[in-house]
């Protein structure tokens, strides 16, 4: 909300507009994706921009959902890219809006309502004259590097949210809103203490019986 507000002090009215030509799109991995970790663990999620050789970026905003019963943000030891699509010292570039740290790198808020949402807000340098960012790379770029800890057992989904209500925004500098594309989402299981030590026995066992059979 606080990031909307913002924009809105520029003056600059976002409108639906036709779709662009670029794909702009994000993408979120991990290491730890499809995986099983174990309570207390970190799990590390780094989320990428690709503008497609997209132009005139003014405000990007959009969200990574958890599962808040299984994982807890960390955000003191999350970070943002504090200067994204850098080209010149005299040109705009992407910058982190104040809930994610501005140009401290520091991690990104919880959205306002909903504490198990993390909004990456991301907005021009050069706000104040509403320009966009004006030349942008073909490729993906990291936004921000998100840490979890493992909470309880269990399986926990982690997947993007890009919903006007709550806080989702691809805008150009000439007030159009082209489409973002969501890359996939993806789930890491924490398995009960009982399990994991059931299934490191039986390891173990099968280990144990091949060299018994040589």
């Amino acid at each position: 909300m606080r990031f909307i507000q913002t924009i809105a002090l520029t003056g600059l009215t976002l409108l639906f507009a036709a779709s662009s030509a670029n794909a702009w799109q994000v993408r979120m991995e991990s290491t730890s994706a499809g995986g099983n970790v174990n309570s207390g663990d970190r799990v590390t999620v780094t989320v990428d921009l690709n503008t497609d050789g997209g132009t005139d970026l003014f405000a990007l905003g959009v969200g990574v959902l958890f599962d808040s019963t299984a994982f807890t943000y960390l955000q003191a030891e999350s970070s943002s890219t504090t200067y994204l699509l850098y080209t010149t010292a005299k040109n705009p570039y992407l910058v982190p809006a104040s809930t994610c740290g501005s140009t401290s790198g520091t991690g990104c808020d919880t959205y306002l309502t909903n504490p198990a949402q993390v909004q990456l807000d991301f907005i021009s340098s050069a706000v104040a004259s509403a320009a966009g960012v004006p030349a942008a790379s073909v490729g993906f770029e990291n936004l921000v590097t998100l840490v979890f800890e493992a909470a309880q057992d269990g399986t926990g989904g982690f997947e993007f949210s890009f919903d006007q209500a709550t806080g989702g925004i691809l805008a150009l500098s000439d007030a159009s809103q082209p489409p973002l594309t969501l890359g996939q989402g993806f789930a890491v299981t924490v398995p009960e203490p009982g399990l994991a030590l059931m299934s490191i026995a039986a390891l173990g066992t099968i280990a144990l019986i091949r060299r018994n059979r040589r």
